[in-house]
């Protein structure tokens, strides 16, 4: 059995395991096979797993991890199951590891990359399908157990165990699913001796693969084949051996477990240098890492790093957010929202900073142990929240870790790669809303970005008013542009936009790594308490300043914490004869809201509204407490719910027979001549002569999604081209051809988004799309022929 052992986990290839078992008898007698879970009806379980490898892959990893805080467990005498175990994967590593806090930020580079050598991914064969081993020395199964452990199905192995992330007892067989055409996969343990009375184990193996159906063999009695694994005799095959070379990096093999994926399918982008693609995705799965692992590229890929620790983007971002990282702002969600207490942290990273390094394809995420759960594009931040500017660059991780379990279930599919649709899901992606697009914050970093780009474009507005005023008032296209038509998204917004003095300077305090100051502004009423009156149908702010960073929620290393308690007070309309004696009893009230936004900028706010329980005359004690070394602070206010406020009428509009507030005509230039000109590589613009433009949208107040601005590359090569193509030379004729270019790509990009704004309203599939990248993908190619159409048929096809 050892030389089946050996010639299977050398090959790389899935060829190479196809032809060694077409070369064996001993592969060949189904009796030999058994089916995965005991049950010939698992393909529906190995099927509806991870829809994408990457995810698939980290259920893979994320059992080792799993095995080898177990292991560490068992070790130091804890029945991992016990009331006496850990109650989450970061107080096991502060017990097990002597980590502070769980933070493997709170480690040094060294010994980061020594604990990562423990769990290893490694790359092998070929560079499209690579095979890939995972290695961990974790707790490690006796052969005898593999059938109750690795090769099971649905028996809730780790489901009392809260200190691990696995729980369903399937997730790990998503990854088989895109193993090579076969679906081979080799799993091999050895038992920590440890844990086995001192007495050194065999080591167990098998192959599994997705049953070969025949004609012959089976009868034809299948409409579905199914998932099975070696198991000769009806016995896990073994051996005995003690240290074996893997080939792991600074590693023998001792004990532990090893699975191997024969030529797995990654996608483009994933697939190439393990220490640079994949290295990016399993940062970006696995967010908040409670152990490092290491992955080793043993490919042939010249001048690489063969070995690099993936500490999760959490650490990444403590580690290099002086030299990556703009702004961090934490806001909270409190239990009483009927969610469940969410901390949530928006990452602003720099200009520099490229898109696919921290975020990629997931601008918000949602991870529960620090694993992504669930994820949604840039489109939330452009659309949902109206942050167009800073979408690329913005991070929004929300940690679902503490939401009660019945709630969870509401939220996540089992498969834990997308949120289920429905009312919880909608009231979480509110509640995000609601927090953040109103964040002045985010508001003034994304207005930052919008003027650098904008700064004054008198000269390219006029050229529009100009164009527009020659033209026919038509009342068919009159009323596409008023507010009920069309374009319903080009009515007035305000105050206009101006280059000049948008930016105020910042407040000038100096914070500290650990709080000095905290004092609640309230006003004090006739008994000296400091109060806040809040209508019953609205929300108000209470704001306490302070002077601590604006990580110290946030960073791993000398972190503080933010408690919130709401007490029931008696009601102001119900005080009986002969009141209590004791009329504030510290009894939890659920009839407020209250969530957390900053510290930032030395600023703490609390956003307060009374919920469906609350009623007028409600007075609610809210005590407000900041940890910190050495003493905390702590501030004590009441809330009182007061009469509903009426919403203010809307006054009544005459019909106008003018056109709209349209949104502004900006110009860009590779090399720009005045200084109040676009440039290309302007850090919010980025742009190359393959660009053409730019459409800037923005949500209003009562959710709308608006044009804010379009910006028109006057270089493009589409324009170039065409000018030296038909020979244009005369100052003349090139300026009539520009500015008819101009105001084509301006008044189609216009239209576009009309066009796909009412598309979205009617389609639910098309909202996750970005507005503003189908808009500039769609107008690269269309350019030339609007080129083509200005000039070529107004001039020829239409001459007399």
């Amino acid at each position: 059995m050892e030389k089946i052992f050996w010639e299977l986990y050398n090959a790389d290839y899935e060829s190479d395991v196809e032809k060694f078992i077409k070369n064996h008898q001993i592969f060949q007698d189904n009796e030999n096979w058994k089916p995965y879970g005991g049950n010939k009806g698992n393909f529906g379980t190995f099927e509806s797993q991870q829809n994408h490898p990457v995810p698939a892959l980290i259920e893979k990893i994320t059992n080792s991890i799993d095995a080898t805080l177990i292991k560490e467990c068992k070790l130091i005498g804890l029945d991992p199951k016990s009331s006496e175990a850990p109650k989450s994967m970061n107080e096991a590593v502060e017990l097990f590891y002597g980590v502070k806090n769980g933070e493997i930020g709170e480690l040094t580079n060294t010994e980061r990359r020594e604990l990562a050598e423990n769990i290893q991914v490694i790359a092998t064969g070929d560079k499209q399908q690579p095979s890939i081993t995972i290695f961990d020395m974790g707790e490690g199964q006796l052969p005898n157990e593999f059938e109750n452990t690795f090769l099971s199905l649905h028996q809730n192995n780790k489901a009392s165990i809260q200190f691990v992330q696995g729980k369903y007892n399937m997730g790990s067989t998503g990854a088989v699913v895109f193993c090579g055409e076969k679906k081979y996969q080799l799993i091999a343990s050895k038992k920590n001796k440890h844990l086995n009375n001192g007495i050194e184990s065999e080591i167990g193996f098998t192959l599994v693969r997705r049953h070969p159906l025949s004609l012959n063999s089976d009868n034809g009695n299948f409409k579905a084949t199914w998932y099975e694994y070696f198991c000769p005799i009806g016995k896990i095959p073994s051996f005995k051996s003690k240290n074996l070379d893997l080939g792991l990096y600074n590693k023998e093999f001792e004990y532990g477990s090893i699975v191997k994926l024969y030529s797995y399918q990654l996608p483009r982008g994933s697939r190439s240098d393990f220490t640079l693609d994949l290295w990016r995705d399993l940062n970006q799965y696995m967010y908040h890492l409670p152990l490092p692992i290491s992955v080793y590229e043993k490919r042939d890929y010249a001048g690489k790093t063969p070995s690099k620790p993936v500490l999760g983007n959490r650490t990444r971002i403590i580690i290099d957010s002086r030299d990556k990282v703009e702004k961090i702002i934490e806001f909270s969600i409190p239990k009483e929202s009927g969610l469940g207490d969410i901390s949530i942290q928006v990452i602003i990273f720099k200009n520099e900073v490229p898109h696919n390094d921290f975020i990629k394809n997931k601008s918000i995420i949602f991870t529960q142990n620090g694993q992504v759960h669930g994820s949604e594009g840039q489109s939330f931040v452009s659309q949902s929240l109206g942050f167009s500017l800073i979408k690329q660059h913005t991070l929004i991780h929300v940690d679902c870790t503490n939401i009660p379990t019945e709630i969870r279930q509401d939220l996540f599919m089992s498969n834990r790669t997308h949120l289920k649709q429905g009312p919880k899901t909608e009231k979480l992606l509110d509640e995000i809303i609601s927090l953040l697009k109103g964040n002045k914050e985010l508001k003034k970093l994304n207005n930052e970005r919008k003027n650098s780009l904008l700064r004054d474009s008198t000269s390219d507005k006029d050229l529009l008013e100009n164009f527009l005023s020659k033209l026919p008032v038509d009342k068919d296209v009159l009323n596409l542009l008023k507010k009920n038509g069309s374009l319903n998204f080009l009515k007035s917004k305000g105050t206009q936009f101006n280059g000049k003095n948008a930016n105020k300077d910042k407040n000038g305090k100096k914070l500290n790594r650990f709080p000095g100051v905290f004092n609640v502004n309230l006003k004090e009423n006739k008994e000296g308490k400091l109060y806040r009156t809040i209508p019953l149908n609205s929300n108000g702010i209470v704001t306490i300043e302070t002077d601590v960073e604006d990580d110290y929620l946030f960073r791993p290393i000398e972190k503080g914490e933010f408690q919130i308690e709401v007490l029931q007070k008696q009601s102001q309309t119900d005080i009986p004869v002969n009141p209590h004696p004791n009329p504030n009893p510290n009894v939890t009230s659920d009839v407020l809201t209250v969530n957390r936004v900053g510290p930032s900028d030395g600023t703490i706010k609390l956003l307060i509204k009374p919920n469906e329980k609350a009623k007028v005359g409600d007075l609610i004690e809210v005590r407000a407490k900041l940890t910190s070394p050495g003493k905390d602070f702590s501030c004590v206010f009441d809330v009182k719910v007061d009469e509903k406020i009426s919403k203010p009428k809307e006054n009544d509009r005459k019909p106008t027979e003018s056109f709209p507030n349209l949104p502004i005509p900006k110009k860009a230039f590779k090399e720009p001549i005045n200084e109040n000109d676009t440039a290309w590589d302007n850090p919010n613009l980025k742009w190359t002569g393959e660009d053409i433009v730019k459409v800037m949208p923005e949500t209003n107040e009562d959710g709308e999604l608006l044009v804010e601005a379009i910006i028109i590359n006057m270089d493009s090569y589409s324009l170039l081209n065409f000018l030296s193509k038909n020979q244009i030379k005369t100052e003349k004729e090139i300026k009539y051809i520009k500015d008819k270019y101009f105001l084509s790509i301006y008044l189609h990009s216009l239209f576009l988004f009309s066009i796909m704004q009412k598309m979205r309203k009617d389609d639910e599939h098309l909202k996750p799309i970005d507005i503003e990248e189908f808009i500039s993908k769609m107008i690269k190619p269309y350019a030339s022929f609007l080129l083509y159409e200005n000039y070529h048929i107004e001039k020829f096809a239409f001459a007399e």
